[in-house]
C-alpha cells in the first residue's frame, strides 16, 4: 500500500504543472491535493486485510492471529472487492466522513475508483448492507481483520498526513473518480513490479520504510520513462520544422503568435491541405508544454496508415519539443494502433536483421521505453505518440482499463486530425472525448480542411460541457463560432472564443477543374492518356472491388509495369509494403522518372493525410469534403514540381457520376458507379454533392470551401429531387440511429466511474466505429508438407503470422468459417497462436492463387489482395 501511494504521490509531484492543474479542478492548493490523492491510492489493497486473501498462499497463512485456515478452494470475493466494501464499515467510513466533510455521506461515489484497480469497478451491490453482511458472515473478515486494517489504515494517514478537504463534494466527486481510478491504475502497475519494490526487512521502522519506498518510486518512474521532460524553452517554427522556417505560411506565423490562454483550451485550425497544418499544431502544442498545459503530445489520425506515415514523422521531430539537456533519456516515441506492433516490429527488422540478437534497448520501438511499448493501454504516457483515433476513443467506452488512458491522454495535448471524416457514430465519441479531455484538465487542437458550421459548433459544446459550464452558456459560447472565413483558427477557452482568419498562402491558392464522366471506359480512357504523356495519375475508387477490376483494365492497356493497386485488403506485410512504395514513387522527394506515366488506382487509404502528389485524378463521386479532400492530391508539391514542369495544363478532377438534373430514383448511382455506389449511403448528401461541384465546374481554394461544405450539409442547402426523398430519409434515419448508437456507447462522464458495468470488455471488441461486420484471417501456403505465414519477414513466426493477417467483410467471406480439409495441417500451423487467436481463420492459398476454405469462392495474391476469382476481370 505504501509502495503504490509512493508512486502516487512521486508521479504527480514530479510532474508540477500537471499537479497544478489536477489540484485546480478542485480549487484545492497543491500540497493538500497530493496528500490526498496518496492517501486515497494507498487504500486501494485494504481488502488483502481478509481471511479469504490471507488463505491464497497456506504457507504464509498467520495461524496465531486468525485460527483454523479456511478450507481450499473457497476463498470469497476478490480483494479489490473487498476493499469496496471494507470501506464502507465504521471505523473506516466514519474517518473518510471526516476527511470530505462536504460529501455527506456521498464518499461511497469514491469507493470504486479506489478498489477497482483492476480495470473495472467493483459490482454495484443495490444492497450494500447485505453484500457487508456476506461478507462478515462468510467469515472472511472479523474483528482481527478490522483491526489490522485500521492499523493500516491509520498509519497512511499519519504517514501521508492528508487534511480535511472542503471543496470535494457530491457535484464533483464523480468527475473526480475517473482521474483517481486512472491514478491508482498506474500506480499500482508500477508499484507492483518487483524489479523494483521487492521485499524489505520486517522490522525496519515504518516511517523508514516510507522515505525508501518514495525513494524507489522515483528510480522506477525514471526507468519506465514516466518522469516528465522539460518543455522547449521558447519553441520556434524554425525549432519544429526548419524547412517550414524557411518560408512560413500564414497559419503557421499564427501558431507562434496566437497569445495562450489559462487553463484548458481547444484551437480549431481549419486550413487548405498542404497548407503545414501538422507543423503549425506541433508548434502550438509545443508552446503548450511550455507552458505548463501538457507533458507531451498525442497526434490521432484517422486511418493505420496515416498514423504510421505521421509516426515516421514525429520521430524526427520529437526531440525538438523538449529542452535540449534531456538527461538520462530521450524523449519516448510510440506508434499506437490496432497493428501498431506489426508495424513497430516489421520496421526494425527491416532497418537492422540483427536487431532481435543485439542489446534489447536498441530493440525497442523508436526510443520507446518497453514498459510503455507493451501495452497500447500505456502507449499514451509515451512523451509523444501517433496512432488511430480509435486508440483515443477507447477512453470513452465502456472498456477495461479505460481510466488508465484517459488518464494518460490528461497528461497529453491531443491533436485530433482529419476531423471532417468522422461520421455521425465517431462524431459522438469525438465530443464525449473532448468533453472528457477538457473535464480532465487537458487541451486540445483539432484539424480539418473543412469543417461544417454544424460540427464546429458541436466540438465545441463538447468542449465547454467539459469544462462544467451550464447549457445555456455552452450554447451561447458555441453560437458564437460563426466566422466564414477561410483559412480560419478557432481558439477557444472558458471565458472567450476568437476566431482568426488568415489568408492562403498564394502557393496553393489554385482552381481544379471539374469534369464529370459518365462511365468506367471513359476514365479508364482519360487515365492512360494522361499517362502516355507522362502524367502521375491517381484513381480512386470507393469499394475495393471496383478498384480492383480497374486495376486491371487498365494493366492490360499497360503492360508496361506502371499500373499499382493500393487498398485495404492486403495483408499487413503486404499492405506496408505497398504503402511503402507509393510514397516512394508518388511522395514528395519522387524523382521524375519514378512517378511520370504510373496510374495508381486506390481506394479511401490515399483520401487522408499520405503525402502524395499527382498530376491528374478521377475519382467516383463521393461526399463534397472528401472530394475536397482527395484533390489536395493534386499539384502538391509545387516547390519541388514546378507548374513548368508538368504535363498537363492545370489540376483537374475527373468525377465519375451521372447527371444530377437526371436523377429521378434512390438508384440513380447504381449504373454508373456498380458496387461504389452503395459505399456512402446518404442519398441527399451525395446528390448535393453534385450538383453543387458539376454546377460550379471547379474547385477554388480558398473561395469555394465554405460555400461548397455549406451547400452540401448546411441548413439552408437544397432539397432533393421528388425520386431521391424516401433515399433521403432512410439515409437521415440510418444516420440519427448510428448518433443515437454512438451517444449510448459512450460512458456517462457524469455519474462517475462506478457507474459502469463490472464486466466491462477487453479491447478485442473494438466498437469504435460502425461499419460492416468483418472476420480476421491469416494466409498461409504450403511448403514441405506443412502451413506456413503467406508473407515471411525473416523474423520470428509470430511476426510472420501477424503480418500474414487481414480482416475480411462477412459478406465477402460468406458461411464459411473453418478448413475443411487438412486439418491436422492447421492445428500444427496454429499451436503456437494464443488462445484468443484461435479464433482466426487460417486459409490456405494454392498455386492458382485460390483461397482454400470450405464455401469461398476468393483468390489472393500480393498484386491484387483478396478478391472475388469471377470478378477480378
Amino acid at each position: 500500500m505504501l509502495d503504490v501511494a509512493a508512486v502516487a504521490e512521486l508521479y504527480l509531484s514530479l510532474q508540477s504543472a500537471r499537479l497544478a492543474r489536477e489540484s485546480a479542478l478542485l480549487a484545492m492548493p497543491a500540497t493538500d491535493y497530493l496528500s490526498l490523492v496518496a492517501f486515497l491510492v494507498g487504500l486501494h489493497d485494504l481488502g488483502k486485510f481478509t481471511r479469504n486473501f490471507q488463505a491464497k498462499v497456506e504457507p504464509l497463512w498467520p495461524v496465531e492471529i486468525l485460527g483454523t485456515r479456511p478450507v481450499s478452494g473457497d476463498f470469497g470475493p476478490s480483494h479489490w472487492r473487498a476493499t469496496g466494501l471494507m470501506l464502507q464499515l465504521d471505523p473506516f467510513r466514519s474517518a473518510l466522513s471526516a476527511l470530505l466533510p462536504n460529501l455527506a455521506g456521498g464518499e461511497v461515489a469514491l469507493l470504486a475508483a479506489i478498489a477497482g484497480h483492476h480495470g473495472r469497478p467493483p459490482p454495484s451491490d443495490d444492497d450494500r448492507d447485505a453484500a457487508l453482511d456476506g461478507l462478515c458472515k462468510g467469515q472472511w473478515i472479523d474483528r482481527r481483520c478490522i483491526e489490522a486494517a485500521h492499523f493500516a489504515f491509520d498509519e497512511l494517514q499519519r504517514l501521508i498526513g492528508p487534511r480535511a478537504v472542503l471543496t470535494l463534494n457530491t457535484d464533483n466527486a464523480p468527475e473526480f473518480s475517473w482521474r483517481l481510478s486512472g491514478l491508482i491504475t498506474l500506480a499500482d502497475w508500477v508499484g507492483s513490479d518487483a524489479d523494483h519494490f521487492g521485499p524489505g526487512p520486517i522490522d525496519a521502522p515504518i516511517e523508514d520504510y516510507w522515505r525508501e519506498a518514495r525513494e524507489t518510486a522515483r528510480r522506477a518512474l525514471v526507468a519506465k520513462c514516466l518522469a516528465p521532460l522539460r518543455g522547449a524553452l521558447a519553441p520556434s517554427l524554425a525549432r519544429i520544422s526548419p524547412r517550414a522556417a524557411a518560408s512560413p505560411r500564414p497559419m503557421q506565423r499564427l501558431a507562434q503568435e496566437l497569445p495562450l490562454g489559462v487553463g484548458p483550451q481547444l484551437i480549431l485550425i481549419e486550413d487548405a491541405t498542404g497548407s503545414g497544418k501538422t507543423e503549425a499544431a506541433l508548434l502550438i502544442a509545443a508552446r503548450m508544454i511550455e507552458a505548463g498545459l501538457g507533458e507531451g503530445v498525442y497526434f490521432a489520425l484517422p486511418t493505420m496508415a496515416t498514423a504510421n506515415a505521421m509516426h515516421e514523422r514525429l520521430a524526427e521531430i520529437a526531440p525538438n519539443l523538449f529542452a535540449d539537456d534531456f538527461g538520462a533519456r530521450s524523449p519516448s516515441v510510440i506508434l499506437s494502433h490496432g497493428k501498431s506492433q506489426i508495424a513497430g516490429a516489421f520496421a526494425r527488422l527491416r532497418a537492422s536483421p540483427a536487431a532481435n540478437d543485439g542489446d534489447e534497448e536498441e530493440a525497442t520501438a523508436m526510443s520507446c521505453n518497453s514498459w510503455i511499448a507493451d501495452d497500447r493501454r500505456r502507449a499514451f504516457f509515451a512523451d509523444v505518440g501517433a496512432g488511430t483515433i480509435d486508440q483515443a476513443f477507447l477512453a470513452v467506452l465502456p472498456k477495461k482499463h479505460l481510466t488508465l488512458r484517459q488518464y494518460a491522454l490528461a497528461g497529453r495535448i491531443l491533436i485530433i486530425d482529419e476531423a471532417h471524416s468522422f461520421d455521425a457514430y465517431m462524431t459522438e465519441e469525438l465530443g464525449a472525448l473532448l468533453r472528457l479531455h477538457a473535464m480532465n484538465g487537458g487541451s486540445a487542437i483539432v484539424l480539418s480542411a473543412t469543417l461544417a458550421l454544424a460540427l464546429r459548433r458541436k466540438i465545441a459544446r463538447g468542449f465547454y460541457e467539459g469544462l462544467g459550464l451550464p447549457k445555456k452558456r455552452r450554447e451561447t459560447w458555441a453560437s458564437r463560432c460563426a466566422a466564414t472565413a477561410y483559412p480560419l483558427l478557432t481558439h477557444l477557452i472558458r471565458s472567450d472564443v476568437a476566431e482568426t482568419a488568415r489568408p492562403l498562402d498564394q502557393s496553393l491558392a489554385r482552381r481544379v477543374l471539374v469534369e464529370r464522366l459518365d462511365s468506367r471506359d471513359a476514365s479508364i480512357d482519360n487515365a492512360c492518356e494522361a499517362a502516355a504523356v507522362g502524367a502521375a495519375v491517381l484513381i480512386v475508387c470507393n469499394a475495393v472491388d471496383e478498384a480492383i477490376k480497374v486495376h486491371e483494365q487498365v494493366a492490360a492497356r499497360r503492360p508496361d509495369g506502371k499500373t499499382h493497386l493500393f487498398h485495404a485488403r492486403f495483408a499487413q506485410g503486404d499492405r506496408i509494403e505497398i504503402e511503402e512504395r507509393t510514397l516512394a514513387r508518388f511522395g514528395r522527394e519522387a524523382a521524375t522518372e519514378e512517378r511520370a506515366g504510373h496510374i495508381l488506382v486506390a481506394t479511401q487509404v490515399v483520401e487522408q493525410s499520405l503525402d502524395l502528389d499527382f498530376d491528374l485524378m478521377i475519382s467516383d463521386l463521393a461526399p463534397i469534403d472528401l472530394l475536397i479532400q482527395r484533390a489536395g492530391r493534386l499539384w502538391r508539391h509545387l516547390d519541388m514540381r514546378p507548374t513548368a514542369s508538368r504535363v498537363v495544363a492545370g489540376p483537374k478532377l475527373f468525377v465519375l457520376s451521372p447527371d444530377p438534373s437526371a436523377a429521378c430514383a434512390a438508384a440513380w448511382l447504381d449504373a454508373c458507379l456498380g458496387r461504389a455506389a452503395y459505399v456512402y449511403q446518404d442519398a441527399g448528401v451525395m446528390w448535393r454533392t453534385a450538383r453543387t461541384i458539376f454546377a460550379t465546374g471547379a474547385i477554388v481554394t480558398p473561395d469555394d470551401m465554405r460555400p461548397m461544405i455549406e451547400a452540401v450539409y448546411g441548413a439552408a442547402a437544397e432539397p432533393v429531387p421528388h425520386g431521391l426523398e424516401a433515399a433521403e430519409m432512410r439515409g437521415e434515419g440510418k444516420r440519427g440511429k448510428a448518433k443515437a448508437l454512438g451517444a449510448l456507447n459512450v460512458i456517462d462522464l457524469g455519474r462517475g466511474y462506478g457507474a459502469l458495468p463490472t464486466d466491462l470488455r477487453a479491447d478485442e471488441d473494438i466498437g469504435t466505429r460502425l461499419g460492416e461486420p468483418t472476420i480476421t484471417l491469416r494466409l498461409a501456403w504450403r511448403e514441405k508438407g506443412e502451413l506456413v505465414p503467406w508473407f515471411r519477414a525473416g523474423g520470428d513466426g509470430r511476426l510472420d503470422w501477424a503480418l500474414s493477417e487481414l480482416r475480411v467483410p462477412k459478406a465477402l467471406w460468406g458461411n464459411a468459417a473453418t478448413p475443411s480439409i487438412d486439418g491436422p495441417l492447421h492445428a500444427k500451423a496454429k499451436k503456437a497462436w494464443t488462445e484468443w487467436e484461435n479464433a482466426i481463420v487460417l486459409a490456405e492459398i494454392q498455386p492458382d492463387e485460390d483461397v482454400r476454405v470450405e464455401g469461398v469462392r476468393l483468390r489472393y495474391s500480393s498484386r491484387l489482395g483478396l478478391h472475388n476469382r469471377a470478378e477480378a476481370v
